[in-house]
């Protein structure tokens, strides 16, 4: 496939990264699946996937480059996920780490994460309404609670089994045979329950489904948070924009440069001279 002229550019622009991380006695290897990442760093090893655009491999390129340095500084960081203490001394480590994360979430490009927040959102809305229905017949109704009128109703059935689970295979006792039940056909298994009763049900659903959801984005909000990630994201996003990257963490921005210069990232310097 034929390059187009820009991508011909970003494929210079990568080489010529390469031949200087290489000068510096570091193993780049950019025909790899980087272990099914976009790229991978492990001590004076980068690997760049081979399967991402150029314009891509230099950002991640720079991702990787700054937790190698970041390890020179702190060859604990494998442990610890290092600390901004190191990185930026005696500032306001509080408003550098808030900072830091303004910039990961304005840059992120990771799909899945605004995936999980449009899923989050949708779910809420789905809770809320199916709260205002059963509020409009059981005005004490509080989703935070077990609710005993449902409750008791479907304890008496196979639909106690939903209150727990999305999807369950129940084995009866006396026939042996096996029956699935699941909240997408609660209303043909059990034709019998209300339309309230069954919103009960469905809203517990949505609350485990919330519940997962949220819990996936404190995952990757907590990996986002490490100072190894914060770090890397925040010097790759000053070759993508460095004019947004100073209004988003001006504080972040003075002490980066200032430490920059008195040469605290090491070979980052020349690194960032050359090339941003």
């Amino acid at each position: 496939m034929q390059l187009t002229e820009k991508e011909r550019e970003y494929k210079q622009i990568f080489s010529e990264m390469v031949v200087f991380l290489r000068s510096l006695g570091l193993v780049v290897h950019t025909n790899t699946k980087a272990r099914g990442h976009q790229g991978f760093f492990l001590k004076n090893r980068i690997d760049i996937s081979n399967n991402i655009c150029f314009k891509r491999k230099i950002e991640v390129l720079i991702h990787e480059f700054t937790h190698y340095i970041h390890y020179k500084i702190d060859s604990q960081i494998g442990k610890t996920h290092g600390n901004l203490e190191i990185l930026f001394p005696n500032a306001d480590i509080k408003r550098i780490e808030n900072e830091l994360f303004s910039v990961t979430k304005a840059f992120d490009n990771n799909k899945s994460t605004s995936l999980l927040q449009n899923q989050r959102s949708k779910v809420i809305e789905e809770i809320k309404e199916l709260d205002r229905q059963i509020k409009s017949y059981y005005p004490d109704f509080k989703r935070s609670y077990p609710y005993k009128p449902f409750e008791r109703t479907i304890k008496k059935t196979d639909a106690k089994y939903l209150l727990k689970y999305d999807r369950v295979k129940v084995k009866t006792v006396f026939l042996g045979q096996t029956k699935l039940y699941t909240i997408k056909t609660i209303d043909e298994d059990f034709p019998s329950l209300d339309i309230q009763t069954k919103n009960y049900i469905r809203l517990k659903s949505k609350q485990r489904a919330l519940k997962r959801i949220s819990s996936r984005i404190n995952r990757i909000n907590s990996y986002y948070k490490r100072p190894t990630e914060l770090f890397a994201r925040f010097v790759e996003a000053l070759f993508i924009d460095t004019e947004k990257v100073s209004q988003i963490a001006p504080h972040s921005y003075l002490v980066f440069c200032s430490e920059l210069s008195k040469n605290k990232y090491l070979e980052l310097a020349d690194f960032i001279n050359k090339f941003f």
